[in-house]
């Protein structure tokens, strides 16, 4: 029953999904190397020759021939090459999403998958390379199909999980320093769902199940927690203290504080420190 309705899930999930092709291309790619970012595009490789290293999200990978790479929209990758000319390779960029949300962050995926038989995911690349010049309906049905076909070669021998939220590990920990590192500044969600990558909305979902919490009330507690610390182990004025923790005023720091602690700023340091 669980491996059933597992299916059902995939298959209600992936007949949703929309796919806008981007780009194709092969050969050498010198000035390949490059430091951390964030992809915002999904992208395939299949490595025909070379050398190098691909970090993606903390995972270090050494593709080599017969090799296909994703590197999921969203995801922090740095790239290095072990010779000038870098790797010899088939790529594509597209993006496979439902709502603005890419498949892979719903999905979990590999990131490198060794193919005894290189020569069916040649033939897909030559595909898109020959289809995506033209405007018909059937050319546009064979680039899905073979998006498809390629993206699905990732799970054959590794069946994906349906997580329902974001697969970037590093999510809790990049908000958690990014917004005490912010704390005095305006933090709107917009703000915080560009900074993650996301769209508002799935940002807020993915927030609210990572912290338990809203991005508002996130943030108005780990303030108001600041507040707390620098009332009891500092002798900071309540003007020094709003400004550290990005209030507008001392009564509305005041008002909140009460709410929180049943007691003004003033009355809970004379009575605690």
């Amino acid at each position: 029953m669980q491996v059933h309705n597992q299916n059902q899930i995939f298959k209600q999930y992936i007949s949703r999904l929309q796919t806008d092709f981007i780009l194709v291309d092969h050969g050498l790619c010198p000035d390949w190397s490059r430091g951390p970012h964030r992809r915002r595009r999904d992208s395939i490789y299949f490595i025909l020759d070379g050398k190098g290293e691909i970090n993606i999200n903390g995972n270090i990978i050494h593709p080599k021939n017969n090799d296909l790479v994703l590197l999921p929209k969203n995801s922090i990758v740095s790239l290095y090459s072990e010779n000038d000319s870098c790797y010899n390779k088939y790529w594509c960029e597209f993006m496979m999403h439902h709502d603005g949300v890419s498949v892979f962050e719903k999905i979990k995926f590999p990131y490198l998958v060794s193919l005894t038989d290189g020569a069916r995911a040649i033939e897909l690349f030559e595909i898109l390379d020959e289809m995506h010049l033209r405007n018909d309906a059937a050319s546009a049905l064979k680039i899905n199909a073979a998006l498809y076909e390629l993206v699905s070669m990732f799970l054959e021998n590794e069946p994906g999980t349906f997580t329902g939220e974001s697969r970037n590990s590093g999510f809790a920990e990049d908000m958690k320093t990014f917004i005490q590192k912010n704390i005095a500044s305006p933090l709107s969600n917009r703000l915080l769902a560009d900074h993650a990558g996301f769209n508002e909305k799935y940002f807020i979902d993915i927030f609210k199940k990572s912290f338990g919490t809203t991005p508002a009330q996130y943030i108005r507690q780990l303030r108001l927690e600041t507040a707390k610390y620098e009332l009891l182990y500092t002798q900071s004025k309540a003007e020094y203290i709003i400004n550290k923790i990005g209030y507008s005023s001392v009564q509305k720091l005041s008002k909140d504080f009460k709410a929180y602690t049943g007691m003004t700023p003033s009355e809970f340091r004379k009575r605690f420190k």
